[in-house]
């Protein structure tokens, strides 16, 4: 998938960082894609900035939280590809802005 550095870059540039590493690697990063699935990322090998990620099902608390704060950070920062993603993320999710 093309978009997987893309979307953590997006997660990382919206401050959507759980814990950070001593060396400045974050251990999980939330994001969101271009289609509006929210993904969760684990680092598996820090050394190397190595992710494992899944997504997030709607069902589960943190999906609003990062719908949140995604917006707020794509309003004020973002280009409008982060955006569109806030938008699709909210028809998908069912989250009101």
């Amino acid at each position: 998938m093309p978009d997987v550095r893309k979307w953590l870059v997006r997660g990382i540039d919206a401050g959507l960082i759980g814990h950070v590493e001593r060396a400045g690697v974050p251990t999980i990063v939330w994001t969101v894609s271009d289609h509006g699935w929210i993904f969760e990322a684990r680092v598996t090998n820090a050394g190397q900035a190595e992710y494992h990620g899944y997504p997030v099902r709607p069902s589960e608390a943190i999906a609003a939280m990062v719908i949140a704060r995604f917006g707020g950070w794509a309003n004020a920062d973002g280009s409008e590809a982060d955006r569109r993603a806030v938008e699709n993320c909210r028809l998908l999710y069912r989250i009101a802005g």
